[in-house]
């Protein structure tokens, strides 16, 4: 019986994943958009202002502006 209520319960997730979908919707979080990252990035870099502090101003959080460095490293070195 468990069983047969995990199969119905996966069912109708996927019915409800797919009808969201037909309605336009994807779910998940929505992306910081690429301004506000590259603003903080600047800040960051070229201001006396700690990591707290820029993302205070920006509307960011620090794991995602230290990613978001991350990343821009990551892609200045495949690009030299």
């Amino acid at each position: 019986i468990a069983q047969m209520e995990r199969e119905l319960k996966a069912e109708r997730t996927a019915a409800g994943r797919a009808a969201a979908k037909a309605r336009g919707r994807t779910g998940g979080r929505p992306r910081t958009a690429p301004d506000k990252l590259e603003e903080a990035r600047i800040l960051y870099l070229h201001s006396d202002r700690t990591a707290t502090e820029v993302c205070h101003t920006v509307g960011i959080g620090r794991r995602t502006l230290f990613s978001y460095l991350a990343h821009v490293k990551r892609q200045e070195l495949t690009l030299s």
